[in-house]
């Protein structure tokens, strides 16, 4: 009997045990502190100062994200209009100059600038005007930001928040996504949808919309915690996510749905995150602009959440609703360090870091080259007008500025310019140097410094070609003495034909031409020798040189990325197929055909085929 007991208290503690061995233990992750957020936000920030060489967030703001309105600034300044920065007035002025001298096509353009004007505090009727002509213009997209604009208090004649709501919801599809085209749903515009029904959850119809919608992002969340799209894994399509979560109150830090293997939302993206602050867009790849302003307003989102705050989107600084606050947010991004003090800390120190930039671009007859620094700047350039090479060195030291500009010609590229503008570099150093000796500055650092400055200019001297319109655009085709073999290239934009006066009305751009190659020349050098033999205008905004893999190619023809829609942009295919590497680095075959091609959805309105 004994026994029996004994054998049954066994079975029982053992049916306990596997019972519990199948029970799911609760997920744990990594522990995000709100010095852990900012320290990341910080970083993005720092890499942005040290990038456009401002001293504070406030300079950045007054200087390159002023001048950069309507182009490329503008998430920017949204995101950090939104952690606090309130003193936009440059950029208003700036965008509002942009559109009162552009024709903007693009429907969600025009609301995306909208959405600007409004954390700007402008009181610009554009806001609402253009609500009418641009909401559902543009498919999806065009509700999606339409609704957001709603969502901050405007109106317009055609359409109320809740009639766009009911719009959204008729598009749900059956696996609680959201996407541009297709039967499934995509992880970035179910997350885009979500963000925009966030502040109508109030309605039990967008109530269970959004809770058929988390179920599908949670489902689709990959076990690092992150997301992919298009079968690449990007920080991109988990900041979407995380702005989604955190306009619903959800802290997915705590979420079990968006844990997985004790990675969450937030650990999908800082994995991007390189080590000056920016993020990439795949891994071991560099830094990338798109990857990096999603990550930041993604962050400050999650950020505002965690204060009780409005989403992302439902902007602070409204001018239709906006709420006295004591501005508590230090200006404290300074010299590339983030720091975390006190708000009691005035120290609003601006001081310059040295920044040096090469930048050219097939749009201008010039190259330009610069090197700053809070003491110094030698400037080299050359113009179409004069066929001169202009070099200015500056120096300041003190309270004293000194100056010395010297003209060379440059109208013979045959003939090696680079030994005489690197002559008048040093004897412009010399002369200074005498200056600076002769007034009395003769601290040994100012002439160490001025030795730096100068060898830093012979250095991109050496490194930089200048070459005169005529000679870029030469109208012959490259003669290859070793080549291996033809391929064809063709670019076009169907897709906006005729909608501005520089767009063919056909779309072509360039019809199918055939061009040598030789071994190792890649798409991007096609391209290039293409636009020198065609005059057609090329803008490629990474690397022109040895890294071609930094190659991005942001306009052509006068046709830029954004100008039809925040998706829209080039795209190229080789045979037929969408390669998912840089066009600078798809090295050719003999017969393989190329085309250039304009998207205003990320390649869907073309039916792309992607490289497995």
């Amino acid at each position: 009997m004994r026994n029996k007991i004994l054998s049954g208290i066994l079975c029982s503690v053992i049916t306990l045990m596997l019972g519990l061995s199948l029970v799911p233990l609760k997920a744990e992750c990594c522990e995000y502190t709100a010095d852990d957020i900012e320290s990341v936000i910080g970083g993005i920030v720092d890499y942005k100062l040290r990038q456009t060489g401002s001293g504070s967030v406030q300079e950045w703001l007054g200087g390159e994200a002023a001048e950069g309105a309507g182009r490329s600034s503008d998430w920017y300044v949204i995101a950090l209009s939104q952690d606090g920065y309130t003193d936009l007035s440059a950029y208003e002025s700036s965008l509002r100059s942009y559109l009162a001298g552009n024709n903007i096509a693009s429907a969600t353009s025009r609301e995306k600038f909208a959405l600007a004007l409004c954390a700007a505090g402008s009181s610009d009727s554009y806001i609402s005007d253009i609500l009418d002509s641009s909401i559902g213009e543009q498919g999806m997209m065009s509700w999606i930001y339409g609704l957001h604009v709603l969502n901050n208090g405007y109106t317009c004649h055609n359409f109320t928040k809740d009639s766009v709501v009911d719009t959204l919801l008729s598009m749900q599809y059956d696996d609680g996504g959201w996407a541009l085209f297709g039967s499934y749903g995509d992880i970035d515009v179910t997350a885009m949808t979500v963000q925009a029904l966030a502040p109508n959850c109030g309605r039990s119809d967008v109530s269970e919309a959004v809770d058929r919608a988390l179920d599908f992002m949670s489902s689709r969340q990959e076990d690092n915690g992150g997301y992919q799209s298009f079968g690449t894994p990007n920080p991109e399509s988990a900041a979407q996510v995380l702005t989604a979560l955190s306009a619903l109150g959800i802290d997915c830090r705590y979420d079990d749905r968006f844990i997985k293997n004790g990675n969450n939302v937030i650990d999908g993206i800082t994995a991007y995150q390189l080590s000056d602050g920016s993020f990439c867009h795949a891994m071991g790849e560099e830094s990338n602009e798109t990857a990096t302003v999603q990550s930041l307003y993604s962050l400050i989102a999650f950020k505002r959440m965690t204060e009780g705050r409005s989403p992302l989107l439902v902007l602070d600084n409204n001018a239709l609703h906006k709420q006295s606050q004591p501005d508590t947010h230090e200006d404290t991004h300074s010299d590339g360090h983030h720091d975390n003090s006190n708000a009691g800390n005035t120290d609003n120190s601006n001081t310059r870091t040295t920044a040096a930039k090469s930048v050219t671009a097939a749009k201008t007859s010039s190259v330009k080259t610069t090197v700053t620094s809070a003491a110094a700047t030698t400037k080299t350039t050359s113009s179409e007008k004069t066929d001169a090479v202009t070099t200015t060195v500056t120096v300041k030291t003190s309270h004293t500025q000194l100056t010395v500009t010297t003209i060379a010609s440059s109208t013979d590229k045959h003939k090696n310019y680079k030994p005489t503008v690197i002559l008048i570099i040093v004897g412009a150093a010399a002369v200074i140097a005498v200056i600076i000796f002769i007034i009395g500055k003769r601290n040994y650092k100012n002439f160490i410094f001025l030795a730096l400055v100068t060898g830093a200019a012979v250095v991109i001297v050496l490194v930089t070609d200048i070459s005169s319109p005529e000679e870029y655009y030469s109208g012959e085709k490259k003669h290859k003495d070793n080549a291996i073999g033809t391929v064809t290239m063709e670019i076009n934009c169907g897709t906006i034909a005729g909608k501005a006066e520089h767009i063919p009305a056909d779309g072509v751009i360039l019809a199918p031409t055939a061009f040598d190659i030789e071994a190792g020349d890649t798409v991007f050098d096609i391209l290039t020798e293409a636009a020198q033999t065609y005059g057609i205008q090329v803008e490629n905004t990474g690397s022109s040189g040895g890294s071609h893999g930094m190659v991005y190619i942001a306009g052509i023809n006068y046709i830029y990325e954004f100008d039809f829609g925040d998706l829209s942009g080039w795209v190229y295919h080789v045979n037929g197929i969408t390669p998912s590497r840089n066009c600078g680095e798809y090295v050719l075959s003999d017969g393989d055909k190329i085309e250039w091609l304009y998207t205003c959805e990320l390649g869907h309105d073309l039916d792309e085929v992607y490289e497995k």
